[in-house]
């Protein structure tokens, strides 16, 4: 399709329009370079007589005195050229020499932009993009790929009007090809933080939870955030004894029994596993997803795990004997509440998902207190009791000193089986 100036470069001759601006304005043409055809206004832009009239003489002295009069053939069979422009459809050879003159006389070929402007558009537009690229693809990248490329048009007309050409094909590809590529990394991205949730919970929590953190893996930040949770130290007394009476084979089998046991009650009313200590396991309630039930269901998780050692008398011991004994006095387990700082801590080669802070040591203190068979938990007037799921005779209060604390604290303590 006819575009360019089709001038030859090599010579030093001028073009047939080249010498016909050059009689009719007794000027040298203006070098056009590397310009495209304005094919602006259509055919009907330059008038046509009969050649047949012009020789039987019917038009007037004159006529054609001060114009620029090119002879062709405008039939529709006949010396046709496809132009750039579709609208127009094949044009007449005739009708090309007379855009070229036309483009000539008013200088109104169209202009391609300098390369050095095309390299800042395009440095500009990578650069917009690269904003995204820490950011996780969503609808406003949708809307701006959409907007700019009905910008890209609407510039295109702009300096169209201003005798310049900018390629918006090239452009919209480059919108196109950007938005690709990063849909393309977030899901790459998606599939490696999915991967990693999934490390990271699937054995500390349950399958609902789990599916509950993949969903809103975005609220999850495992560089570190602040959290308000509940969190939950159990432990079993006295299984230094019962490790000392039997074998140790007997001892693991139990104690993998007992865990297990209070696990699945963790797991079973929301609460997240977080780490195994020996006889005993650290809990938390209420995070990486925050429930409203948090507290009913913590506590109800307490009270379970108080029962769950004695159920486990006379299992088998899984080589072939049965323990017809409790493992221990029973369990004890400490509950507080807080400000927790949550994150990942560790290195390449050993990570886990934990929480730290005031309500973890105090907990963890608390849980120190608790005979067998007792929850152990702060108590604020007015506050706490809101919270607890049982009534105020299912408790008793006192005050008691807490390591590392200055002064005595008020502690609920619940009696279950021991």
């Amino acid at each position: 399709r006819i575009r360019k100036w089709p001038l030859n470069v090599e010579t030093t001759r001028f073009a047939f329009t080249e010498r016909v601006y050059q009689l009719a304005t007794m000027e040298s043409p203006p070098a056009v370079g590397d310009g495209l055809i304005d094919f602006a206004g259509g055919a009907d832009s330059f008038p046509s007589i009969s050649f047949s009239k012009l020789i039987r003489g019917e038009y007037p002295e004159g006529f054609f005195r001060g114009k620029i009069v090119l002879v062709g053939v405008t039939a529709s069979a006949m010396d046709r050229h496809d132009i750039a422009v579709q609208a127009l459809g094949s044009v007449p050879g005739v009708y090309i020499h007379a855009y070229l003159i036309r483009n000539l006389l008013g200088q109104s070929w169209l202009r391609t932009l300098p390369d050095w402007l095309y390299t800042l558009i395009l440095l500009g537009i990578s650069l917009g993009w690269t904003a995204f690229l820490r950011k996780r693809v969503g609808r406003f990248l949708y809307l701006a790929t959409f907007g700019m490329s009905v910008f890209a048009v609407i510039l295109g007309v702009i300096v169209g009007f201003a005798g310049y050409v900018i390629q918006i094909v090239p452009l919209l590809g480059l919108f196109i090809s950007e938005l690709i590529f990063l849909l393309a990394r977030t899901y790459r991205i998606e599939l490696a933080e999915r991967r990693s949730l999934r490390i990271l919970f699937s054995k500390h929590v349950s399958p609902e939870i789990l599916g509950e953190i993949l969903k809103r893996r975005n609220e999850i930040k495992t560089g570190g955030e602040r959290r308000f949770v509940t969190v939950v130290f159990a432990d079993v007394r006295d299984f230094t004894r019962f490790a000392e009476e039997h074998e140790p084979e007997q001892v693991l089998f139990r104690i993998n029994q007992l865990l297990g046991r209070m696990t699945a009650i963790i797991l079973r009313n929301g609460g997240l596993v977080n780490k195994f200590l020996g006889d005993g396991l650290m809990a938390v309630f209420g995070f990486p997803v925050w429930k409203e039930e948090m507290f009913a269901n913590a506590f109800a998780a307490c009270r379970e795990m108080l029962s769950a050692e004695e159920t486990l008398a006379g299992k088998e011991n899984g080589v072939g004997d049965r323990v017809g004994v409790r493992i221990g006095d029973g369990v004890g387990v400490g509950i507080a509440w807080g400000i927790v700082i949550a994150g990942i801590v560790g290195n390449q080669e050993r990570q886990e998902y934990t929480v730290m802070g005031a309500p973890v040591n105090l907990a963890s203190r608390l849980e120190k207190l608790a005979g067998p068979g007792e929850i152990v938990f702060p108590f604020e007037p007015g506050q706490t009791d809101r919270v607890i799921p049982f009534g105020e005779e299912s408790y008793t209060l006192e005050q008691v000193h807490i390591k590392g604390m200055k002064q005595p604290i008020t502690v609920g303590r619940i009696k279950g089986r021991g």
